[in-house]
């Protein structure tokens, strides 16, 4: 008894064996790495401190959670000692932290099918930006516009995957204008066509059934894609190549809202941004520029006989004009100038466009002056420039005798 007392029972510590067979990005962000075969003598017993790579091929899951690219090392150095591990300096595979160049050197295409709902990353830098800075520009210049835009419109978006694409085509052309690199600008571009290319069909499918539940989506989708309009680069030229500006009638199509639908719209996120649809005629005189615009009457009243006909079309549209004008000195109609040139855009008539479609001299000078409540609105990002184009490619378009009439535009807009 005593000798079995005096002699210590000695313990062997049980081996451990080290598995190198994880991913590299697992191995970076130092995971444990899961043995499918490990037996426990307690199996009911698990340490949770940090997550397993569990080996998943192509893709383990802590990668497909963090959308993180999935790298196995090859067999030759997955068998390499740990002191090779050690003296790795850098990884294997990219970071997680992306910079611009390194997202839209993705493959324009994604490695899943354009109907499942994963993202790659670029996807998500872009709806952080969307979320920052982005959907500011779909407000106007009062406080609460843009709270739609940043809240409830991407919670539309993951319903309405075209609406979701056009978030993203419209943020890439964002990021198109802030990077300083042209090859980077380039890419930011293709991927807004992209984005963009992928929306479209989805959309035309959608406008077939509008419903209660979609019909918010199918709104602001048309307004990113009036956004998208004035974004997108355009050749020289081509401003006027196909008689009005296409932004003029995609904002049209927006601002035309049938009875039916008006129901939905009231109870929709994007409500209160429809107001000015029901703001009534103001007293122009209260624009200090008024006396401006009442001088284009001038210019109606030289209508040559065989045009007679179109002056009521003019007048209309020169009423609107002062009235957008005038909106943006009254505080109760909390209208901003970009938002007067949408609300003139609705009010005039069908017959003021196709004149402008037909680009007669009369048509281009009243949307000479409304270039000068573009130009106001340039702080935001789309707009900015956007009137100064617009007046240099229709001034050629005009003959001598009717240069007079946009000099208040083009003094206003930096152009003389």
């Amino acid at each position: 008894m005593g000798r079995i007392m005096s002699e210590p029972k000695v313990y062997k510590k049980r081996p451990h064996r080290k598995v190198k067979s994880g991913c590299s990005t697992c191995k970076r962000r130092k995971i444990k790495v899961s043995l499918r075969l490990r037996r426990l003598f307690q199996p009911s017993i698990f340490v949770l401190t940090r997550p397993k790579c569990d080996e998943d091929k192509p893709q383990c899951s802590n990668c497909a959670r963090y959308s993180a690219d999935c790298v196995y090392p090859s067999p030759s150095s997955s068998s390499d000692t740990s002191r090779d591990h050690a003296s790795t300096s850098a990884p294997t595979t990219p970071s997680l932290v992306h910079t611009p160049e390194s997202i839209v050197e993705e493959p324009p295409v994604p490695q899943c099918p354009p109907g499942t709902n994963d993202l790659p990353i670029r996807d998500l830098v872009l709806m952080h930006q969307w979320s920052v800075s982005t959907c500011f520009g779909f407000g106007d210049e009062f406080p609460g516009e843009a709270d739609p835009w940043r809240v409830d419109v991407p919670v539309l978006g993951q319903q309405n995957h075209f609406l979701m694409r056009g978030i993203l085509a419209v943020t890439s052309l964002h990021l198109s204008r802030l990077t300083m690199d042209p090859a980077v600008r380039v890419k930011y571009i293709q991927l807004a066509a992209y984005h963009q290319d992928l929306a479209l069909p989805d959309y035309r499918r959608t406008i077939l059934n509008v419903t209660e539940h979609n019909v918010a989506a199918i709104l602001a989708f048309s307004a990113l894609t009036t956004v998208y309009s004035f974004a997108a680069p355009k050749d020289p030229g081509s401003f006027f190549s196909g008689g009005a500006p296409e932004w003029i009638f995609l904002h049209r199509g927006v601002g035309t809202i049938p009875p039916e639908w008006q129901d939905w719209v009231d109870r929709s996120p994007l409500s209160h941004q429809m107001h000015r649809r029901r703001i009534g005629p103001i007293d122009a005189t209260i624009n200090p520029e008024d006396f401006r615009l009442i001088g284009l009457y001038g210019i109606l009243s030289s209508l040559p006989l065989e045009e007679h006909g179109e002056g009521e079309h003019y007048e209309d549209a020169l009423h609107w004009l002062r009235q957008a004008f005038a909106h943006t000195f009254n505080p109760e109609s909390r209208m901003g100038p970009k938002y007067a040139v949408l609300f003139f855009i609705e009010r005039v008539s069908q017959g003021f466009l196709e004149l402008l479609n037909l680009q007669k001299p009369r048509a281009l000078i009243l949307l000479a002056h409304l270039c000068i409540l573009l130009h106001r609105a340039s702080k935001f990002w789309y707009l900015d420039g956007f009137a100064p184009h617009v007046l240099s490619e229709m001034q050629p378009g005009l003959s001598h005798e009717f240069l007079p009439w946009i000099e208040w535009p083009l003094e206003v807009c930096g152009i003389v």
